[in-house]
């Protein structure tokens, strides 16, 4: 006996290969950048101070962490999220040539991967029921 699936149970979205490695690249980053942000403070024991500049590294840490999952989970916020986290890192570059096309060609790959119309109808919201 083999069973059907009506158009009411199939996935109503499959999620595109390229959400996946973007939402992987940007968890990946944002571990880094919180190792980065925390590794001061822990070579700082037992006094357990920061400085601003540590504590923006692990802010970027998170918000790329937080944009990796929500990615993966369809939101639509995510991937504005992960493109205003990659707008500023090409904002902080100016001024370092090499930096700024380096994060340039990164902001253009990704915002194309997520913003091309195959993709942009993962985050489009579907009718339940």
């Amino acid at each position: 006996m083999t069973a059907t699936i009506t158009g009411e149970e199939r996935p109503a979205r499959g999620r595109p290969t390229s959400i996946i490695v973007v939402a992987v690249i940007f968890l990946a980053l944002g571990l880094l950048d919180i190792a980065r942000g925390l590794a001061p403070l822990f070579a700082s024991a037992p006094h357990w101070r920061m400085a601003a500049d540590d504590v923006e590294v692990l802010a970027i840490g998170i918000a790329a962490i937080v944009g990796g999952v929500y990615l993966l989970k369809g939101r639509n916020w995510a991937r504005w999220l992960l493109a205003v986290w990659m707008a500023f890192h090409v904002a902080i570059s100016i001024g370092q040539p090499r930096q700024l096309i380096a994060h340039l060609l990164i902001f253009g790959c990704i915002a194309f991967l997520l913003f091309r119309p195959g993709t942009s109808a993962y985050f489009t919201p579907t009718e339940k029921g």
